[in-house]
């Protein structure tokens, strides 16, 4: 008999209100700083439900405010980009651990926390103080233009090093490494391709 679980049916099974519930030991009490029955769990009829079914909540997810606050996407044929601010995720912790020297370059390279107070109810329940920090994640905002301009510069650095490879790979002597030829296919014509 002692091998079975008792239906509930069953004279052996405990109703959950006859089974008496032990409460904390008065000095545990003490210690948390309040009567553990005087919080006693209750029906809330006015709660709701924010999403139905499972409804994936991606909480890097910041397409609306980048929407809202960079129309352009940094684009300046499309628009004023000096009126625009960037977001982006930024690494706040590494193996657990803030990252300061992290921290520092971000904001020399003019990137600045968003806080709770910029978006209130978005991250994190109202009246959240600091930093939006998400995981391991920081949200950081820039003026477009910083962000515009530090593109320019990496592409050019790009553009500077692939010139240099392919200056480097055409007068490399033969022998000495793989030769590569450079060739510029935009004046070509068209490779056909057979059906």
């Amino acid at each position: 008999m002692m091998d079975r679980i008792p239906s509930p049916s069953s004279p052996f099974h405990e109703s959950m209100q006859e089974v008496e519930r032990p409460g904390l030991r008065p000095e545990m009490q003490s210690e948390v700083g309040f009567d553990m029955r005087a919080t006693e769990l209750r029906v809330d009829p006015d709660r709701l439900r924010m999403r139905s079914g499972n409804a994936a909540i991606d909480p890097f997810d910041i397409a609306d405010i980048y929407h809202k606050y960079a129309p352009t996407g940094g684009d300046p044929r499309k628009g004023n980009i000096d009126n625009e601010i960037d977001f982006n995720w930024k690494r706040y912790e590494t193996y657990g651990k803030a990252d300061y020297a992290e921290q520092r370059g971000y904001h020399d390279q003019g990137w600045r926390p968003v806080m709770h107070s910029m978006f209130p109810g978005r991250f994190a329940p109202r009246g959240t103080e600091g930093p939006v920090i998400i995981k391991d994640m920081i949200l950081m905002e820039r003026p477009m233009r910083l962000t515009v301009k530090a593109r320019n510069e990496e592409m050019m650095l790009a553009t500077q090093v692939m010139q240099a490879n392919k200056v480097r790979m055409a007068t490399t002597p033969d022998g000495q490494a793989p030769r590569m030829v450079i060739a510029d296919r935009s004046s070509r014509e068209p490779i056909e391709i057979p059906e």
